[in-house]
């Protein structure tokens, strides 16, 4: 077993497709073929903390709405797991994503990163909230950040909604953490014991 990417999928599958001829088989087998379906937030952390894949997982999605309060809840839920020795993995990229920002330069700029700098405090600070119910509260209104829609642009907060619930998982621990550089802006991983 091994964890396979959509992204790892496609292109494989792509090829193949392109590099046969247009005929009724090549037809047959793109309807026939289905992707695994892991997400890269899901494959990547995995593939480097057990490259064996011999551990049961679920994969969630995040939530369409983008609730940061409802998300929140959503790892108060899940936490009751973590007692019974269940690993509650939120990946994503919380510090920024902002896809046009990278592409067209702009995340390079110094005004970039010290907007990213700002943000990252804000977040730092509410993340690392003294009891559960604050740092709720304080995440819940995380568009109010300096530079939220900088970091992660309107509609586009899925890479930022797995904190939430890693936050909501954490239930009243004090969250730990490190950053890293990262294209020049500093990237946080969080954790709670």
């Amino acid at each position: 077993m091994r964890y396979i990417s959509w992204l790892t999928w496609s292109l494989s599958t792509r090829h193949l497709l392109l590099s046969s001829p247009p005929n009724t088989h090549s037809r047959r087998i793109s309807r026939l073929l289905t992707p695994p379906g892991w997400d890269h937030g899901v494959f990547i952390p995995l593939t480097l903390i057990h490259p064996a894949a011999t551990i049961p997982v679920v994969q969630m999605s995040v939530l369409e709405s983008q609730s940061a309060l409802a998300l929140y809840d959503l790892g108060r839920a899940l936490a009751p797991l973590r007692d019974q020795n269940v690993a509650i993995i939120c990946s994503g990229s919380a510090s920024a994503h902002n896809r046009r920002a990278w592409k067209s330069g702009e995340a390079s700029t110094s005004s970039y990163k010290a907007k990213q700098r700002e943000w990252a405090t804000a977040l730092d600070e509410a993340v690392k909230e003294d009891g559960g119910e604050k740092r709720r509260e304080r995440l819940g209104r995380w568009r109010e950040f300096p530079a939220s829609y900088d970091m992660h642009p309107h509609g586009a907060s899925e890479h930022f909604s797995p904190l939430v619930v890693a936050a909501g998982a954490g239930g009243d621990g004090v969250a730990g953490g490190w950053e890293d550089d990262w294209v020049g802006l500093g990237m946080m991983t969080y954790y709670w014991n």
